[in-house]
Protein backbone atom coordinates (compact mmCIF):
# COMPACT_ATOMS: atom_id res chain seq x y z
CA UNK A 1 0.00 0.00 0.00
CA UNK A 2 1.53 3.47 -0.98
CA UNK A 3 1.50 6.17 1.65
CA UNK A 4 -0.77 9.26 0.77
CA UNK A 5 0.40 12.83 0.71
CA UNK A 6 -2.85 15.38 0.90
CA UNK A 7 -2.94 18.81 1.01
CA UNK A 8 -5.57 21.06 1.45
CA UNK A 9 -5.87 24.44 -0.17
CA UNK A 10 -8.47 25.73 2.54
CA UNK A 11 -9.64 29.36 1.61
CA UNK A 12 -6.80 30.00 -1.07
CA UNK A 13 -6.02 29.70 -5.04
CA UNK A 14 -7.63 31.62 -8.06
CA UNK A 15 -7.26 29.77 -11.50
CA UNK A 16 -4.16 31.36 -11.82
CA UNK A 17 -2.95 29.11 -8.51
CA UNK A 18 -3.25 26.22 -11.32
CA UNK A 19 -0.19 26.52 -12.54
CA UNK A 20 1.02 25.32 -9.14
CA UNK A 21 -0.71 22.31 -10.00
CA UNK A 22 0.98 21.90 -13.72
CA UNK A 23 4.61 22.81 -11.57
CA UNK A 24 3.89 19.57 -8.96
CA UNK A 25 3.32 17.37 -12.01
CA UNK A 26 6.19 18.40 -13.74
CA UNK A 27 8.61 17.85 -10.67
CA UNK A 28 6.83 14.57 -9.61
CA UNK A 29 5.92 12.42 -12.72
CA UNK A 30 5.98 9.04 -10.59
CA UNK A 31 5.72 9.86 -6.97
CA UNK A 32 6.24 7.51 -4.65
CA UNK A 33 2.95 8.08 -2.72
CA UNK A 34 -0.28 8.72 -3.91
CA UNK A 35 -1.11 12.52 -4.68
CA UNK A 36 -3.90 14.29 -3.22
CA UNK A 37 -4.99 17.71 -3.59
CA UNK A 38 -8.57 19.11 -2.22
CA UNK A 39 -8.80 22.75 -3.73
CA UNK A 40 -11.93 25.08 -2.67
CA UNK A 41 -14.88 24.05 -4.31
CA UNK A 42 -14.47 26.74 -7.24
CA UNK A 43 -11.43 25.43 -8.15
CA UNK A 44 -12.29 21.76 -8.30
CA UNK A 45 -13.79 21.34 -11.83
CA UNK A 46 -10.43 23.21 -13.62
CA UNK A 47 -7.90 21.65 -11.04
CA UNK A 48 -9.99 18.02 -12.10
CA UNK A 49 -9.10 18.46 -15.60
CA UNK A 50 -5.61 19.98 -15.55
CA UNK A 51 -4.70 16.77 -13.36
CA UNK A 52 -6.48 13.87 -15.95
CA UNK A 53 -4.76 11.32 -16.19
CA UNK A 54 -1.82 12.45 -14.18
CA UNK A 55 -1.61 10.44 -10.87
CA UNK A 56 -3.00 13.62 -8.82
CA UNK A 57 -6.20 13.10 -7.15
CA UNK A 58 -8.57 15.94 -6.53
CA UNK A 59 -10.79 15.80 -3.47
CA UNK A 60 -13.50 18.08 -2.12
CA UNK A 61 -12.49 20.27 1.57
CA UNK A 62 -16.25 18.76 2.90
CA UNK A 63 -19.48 17.54 2.00
CA UNK A 64 -23.10 17.17 2.97
CA UNK A 65 -24.70 13.77 2.86
CA UNK A 66 -27.40 14.37 1.06
CA UNK A 67 -27.50 14.49 -2.81
CA UNK A 68 -29.81 17.71 -3.02
CA UNK A 69 -31.70 20.06 -1.28
CA UNK A 70 -31.81 23.07 0.81
CA UNK A 71 -28.31 23.41 1.83
CA UNK A 72 -27.15 27.23 1.17
CA UNK A 73 -22.85 27.02 0.40
CA UNK A 74 -23.49 23.11 0.59
CA UNK A 75 -21.79 20.32 -1.78
CA UNK A 76 -23.14 16.91 -2.08
CA UNK A 77 -20.68 13.86 -3.00
CA UNK A 78 -22.63 13.44 -5.98
CA UNK A 79 -21.52 17.13 -7.40
CA UNK A 80 -17.68 16.41 -6.16
CA UNK A 81 -17.82 13.36 -7.84
CA UNK A 82 -19.24 15.05 -11.24
CA UNK A 83 -16.25 17.56 -11.00
CA UNK A 84 -13.57 15.15 -10.68
CA UNK A 85 -12.97 14.18 -7.09
CA UNK A 86 -12.56 10.88 -5.90
CA UNK A 87 -12.31 11.86 -2.38
CA UNK A 88 -13.44 14.52 0.62
CA UNK A 89 -12.52 15.56 3.49
CA UNK A 90 -14.64 15.02 6.24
Amino acid sequence: MKKLAAGNWKMNGTGASLSEVSALLSAHPAPACEMLLCPPATLIAAMAATAKGTPLQVGGQDCHWNPAGAHTGDISPEMLRDNGCTAVIV
